[in-house]
């Protein structure tokens, strides 16, 4: 079993992300505050948390020290159960059906909160209703019959045809929310939304997750209620206008759901886990074993303990924690999971489109996860569908959370497993970590810092640590910034300790989450 050393313990966690990286132009110090320095104390009007004295939100135009507590009661009340097995029992037939399909999935939310807007092509402008009080929306745009080509080209660099939502406008006042073709400021924290989903055939567009998004829905009560309105559109009709890109096609057609979030938002939620075994090593009756007479049922219960530990810190009680078999087709062709493409066709997206119909974090535990150029230095140990998931439409061939167990010892033979949480020698604990990050993007979440030290994610209270500042020992700018870089636990050269620091290091990872990633990640359809 392959156990990554302690000073290179490296999770380039999601690979739409990493491609981000080197696309995205360099960010600088993140500039925007929600919380002012002075002003007014808990309890007297404001219309923005910059209008309250430092520590105090602005919730629903009066500052407080917090959010009002959600029903998540008692606190950590867990339940591991034995699911049904996900998947046919025949493998697909890919001579028959050597297209991939990708059906369109229905949502699995309250009636409520779906408004389905039908099938539209790129171009078509679209309108839906958000509520009073709702905090948050969701759209989700599904490829129908094919009809869209899976990438286009910057020259000799393919890029995934991603289909979002532009020209995005609010009520009322009808302003602009969100562009897609607009230039990325180097500030990302002043956008209303931001969107790098990076994935062709389905996308999950969802607001609030910037800080002045989230400024303005708490400071409101919600979202402006009434008509929004926004513009289909993938990379492919984009690039025509593009310079330098090739493969522009205008036929693409999609099924388009919004899901709205019920308000108001609160400072605790529950989050409910599928977890599908692709492997022989476990199975999903030993998650309901006896831990006294069962190694196996320990380690998978205390991989639950450590996610359910982590989320508690953002305000997230764990639910029903589901583990899951495959069939045995899916287990020989999966387990070791190549992770080089992204398409329809890739072997990561025929897995995830196994995810059953359940409103969840979707999360796949493989042996390995194989990539072409990966080493013991730098190797992918988990990688999601998109940021975020598709939250409330499972299925897709986006819908899942991939994470390597290559470090789990269910026998834990050498009993380091038996005391407190240790990532340095506990496979369980550095499992439960990745897992614990992924399902992080899949509700929402981006990188602190990526890889580069030079980009950042659109939250104001999370660590940066930029390469200019934070480089060890004259290290190039273009070589990754590794956790010794920031470690601090404050200032410049912060972020190792962050559970979305784009690394993972058993001496400086602490799973750390700011308030506002909590936010996010609470107003994420999958939580309730």
């Amino acid at each position: 079993m392959r156990h990554p050393s302690p000073a290179s313990a490296l999770a380039a966690a999601v690979l739409a992300s990493l491609l981000a990286a080197a696309l995205l132009p360099a960010c600088g110090e993140k500039r925007f505050d929600r919380r002012g320095p002075s002003g007014q104390a808990a309890g007297e009007a404001c219309s923005r948390a910059a209008d309250c004295r430092a520590g105090l939100l602005c919730v629903s135009r009066r500052c407080a020290s917090s959010l009002p507590a959600g029903a998540c009661q008692p606190p950590g009340a867990t339940q591991v159960v034995l699911g049904d097995r996900a998947g046919p029992d025949a493998a697909p037939d890919p001579i028959t059906d050597p297209t991939c399909p990708r059906p369109v999935r229905p949502a699995v939310l309250e009636a409520g909160q779906v408004q389905e807007l039908g099938v539209h092509a790129v171009g078509d402008t679209l309108s839906f209703q958000v509520a009073q009080g709702a905090p948050g929306f969701t759209v989700v745009s599904q490829e129908v019959e094919g009809s869209a080509v899976d990438e286009v080209f910057f020259g000799d660099l393919p890029a995934p045809n991603t289909v979002q939502p532009t020209d995005v406008f609010q009520p009322v006042s009808s302003a602009k929310f969100y562009d897609a073709l607009a230039p990325i400021p180097a500030d990302l924290t002043s956008l209303l939304a931001f969107y790098f989903g990076f994935v062709p055939s389905s996308g999950s567009f969802t607001v609030p997750n910037t800080a002045a998004s989230l400024d303005l829905v708490l400071s409101e009560g919600g979202l402006p209620a009434g008509t929004w309105s926004f513009t289909l559109t993938d990379a492919a009709r984009d690039c025509a206008r593009e310079s330098g890109c090739t493969g522009a096609s205008a036929g693409g057609r999609y099924d388009v759901k919004v899901l709205t979030r019920p308000g108001p938002p609160a400072a605790t939620g529950v989050l409910d886990l599928e977890v599908y075994l692709v492997t022989d090593r476990i199975a999903a009756a030993d998650a309901a074993g006896d831990p006294a007479t069962s190694s196996a049922t320990r380690q998978l219960q205390r991989f639950v303990d450590g996610v359910r530990t982590t989320y508690a810190r953002a305000g997230i009680c764990l639910g029903a924690v589901t583990f899951h078999d495959l069939p045995g087709w899916a287990r020989e062709q999966f387990q070791s999971l190549d992770i080089d493409g992204n398409g329809p066709c890739a072997p990561i997206s025929q897995l995830f489109s196994l995810a059953l119909d359940r409103n969840a974090v979707h999360l796949f535990l493989v042996e390995e996860l194989v990539q072409s150029g990966s080493s013991d230095q730098l190797s992918v140990i988990g990688i999601d569908g998109s940021i975020p998931g598709p939250s409330g439409v499972p299925g897709t061939i986006n819908s899942g959370a991939a994470v390597s167990i290559a470090d789990l010892d269910p026998s834990d033979a050498a009993g380091a497993c038996a005391g407190s949480f240790d990532l340095r020698r506990c496979g369980t604990d550095l499992v439960a970590y990745i897992a614990a990050h992924e399902a992080g993007h899949w509700l929402g979440l981006y990188h602190v810092t990526e890889q580069t030290g030079s980009d950042f994610d659109p939250l104001s209270d999370t660590p940066t640590c930029p390469c200019s500042e934070c480089a060890r020992g004259g290290q190039a700018c273009s070589a990754p910034v590794g956790a010794a870089s920031c470690g601090a636990q404050s200032g410049a050269c912060a972020g190792a300790g962050n559970l979305m620091f784009w690394s993972i290091h058993p001496d400086f990872s602490a799973g750390s989450l700011s308030a506002q990633q909590g936010e996010v990640m609470r107003l994420n359809p999958a939580v309730r």
